[in-house]
């Protein structure tokens, strides 16, 4: 890698940042229906857009496809996604959505 690509990789780990953070919700549980979630009987399995990120990385690497700013971009989402305290819930009971969450929603004074 050359320092040049280098340079380009930590831009868009940036932007990869910078953009998750807007797109995603500003809080653990806001904007559900952008989030990956199924549900399967009673319970909701959910896919952390850090977990696909990280996924489509792998598979790019294991087949040896390389562009600085597709890694950046991926790794910028991953580190945007582990900043969320619900980063290792994958799966959870679908009445226990509110128990969950409700502690994460900011409270609005007025």
């Amino acid at each position: 890698m050359i320092a040049q690509e280098v340079i380009i990789l930590i831009l868009f780990v940036f932007a990869g940042y910078a953009i998750q953070r807007l797109w995603s919700g500003k809080y653990e549980g806001d904007r559900l229906k952008r989030s990956l979630r199924f549900l399967i009987g009673n319970y909701y399995i959910h896919i952390h857009h850090w977990l696909y990120s990280l996924a489509i990385l792998v598979i790019l690497y294991f087949f040896n496809i390389y562009h600085p700013v597709i890694y950046g971009l991926l790794i910028g989402f991953i580190i945007q996604g582990f900043t969320y305290r619900d980063r290792f819930i994958f799966y959870y009971h679908k009445d226990k959505f509110d128990t969950i969450y409700r502690k994460w929603k900011p409270v609005i004074k007025n």
